[in-house]
């Protein structure tokens, strides 16, 4: 939190990358904190194709459809802010162009949201997402509700 307000006044954006998964089972506690600490405006959801299941091998637990994972972590910082979803980030590098471009276009139609993987194609599309809900709600710190 106070790496945040640090900088608040300096920065155009403010950008914090999430650890772990608010459903992992052993790094939820971290997430948390770092979600609440930050007290993100914007989320973006970061989703590795490849996974299926998220834990440490011993205790896994099945990964929720992206729209329903997308609202559990809007409705987890609700007390704290409101901070929408507003962008898809996608790790597609198990998938062919082909593949992962009608995936990525597959989980737009779902979340309704914009989607991309900013490795593999650029992050135009995810950066336009953030800098208009920006600029609609004068937010600027945008947070990753990361679970690969």
């Amino acid at each position: 939190e106070q790496l945040v307000t640090s900088v608040a006044s300096d920065a155009a954006f403010i950008f914090v990358e999430g650890q772990g998964s608010i459903i992992h089972p052993a790094f939820a506690a971290v997430t948390y904190g770092l979600m609440f600490g930050s007290a993100p405006d914007l989320l973006v959801l970061c989703h590795d194709v490849e996974r299926k299941l998220i834990g440490d091998g011993e205790f896994d637990v099945p990964i929720p459809d992206l729209p329903a994972l997308a609202r559990l972590y809007e409705t987890t910082l609700a007390p704290i802010k409101a901070a929408p979803c507003v962008a898809v980030a996608l790790n597609t590098r198990v998938l062919s162009s082909a593949q992962a471009q009608a995936h990525i276009h597959q989980v737009q139609a779902q979340t309704g949201l914009p989607t991309d993987d900013v490795v593999r194609f650029g992050g135009g599309k995810l950066w336009h997402a953030i800098n208009a809900a920006s600029h609609r709600t004068g937010k600027r710190l945008a947070g990753t509700a990361t679970h690969t």
